[in-house]
């Protein structure tokens, strides 16, 4: 394990954080436009919702996505600094 290197976490680190911001854009422009917008009702499960109540729902989904992503991303990126402060710093994080 001397000579292990930890690349792909330190590129998922960033990928994480793009996709977080790309689904917060999107799912938000999205959201709007529905809930701006409005429409014809959208059919789920057989139930036809209102597309501004699926616009609210989007943008909250967005919010669940963001959070979630960015978490992932600093979880990571906190056990690779825990991991080159143990090893004595042999690494970069």
């Amino acid at each position: 394990m001397v000579g292990q290197d930890y690349g792909f976490l330190r590129v998922s680190v960033i990928v994480f954080k793009v996709l977080a911001w790309i689904a917060l854009a999107l799912q938000v422009i999205t959201g709007l436009i529905l809930l701006v917008g409005g429409g014809p009702g959208v059919p789920v499960g057989g139930v036809e919702v209102p597309a501004r109540l699926v616009g609210v729902l989007n943008v909250f989904a967005a919010l669940i996505y963001f959070f979630l992503f960015m978490f992932v991303s600093n979880v990571t990126r906190l056990l690779l600094d825990v991991y080159t402060r143990l090893s004595g710093g042999s690494a970069r994080a």
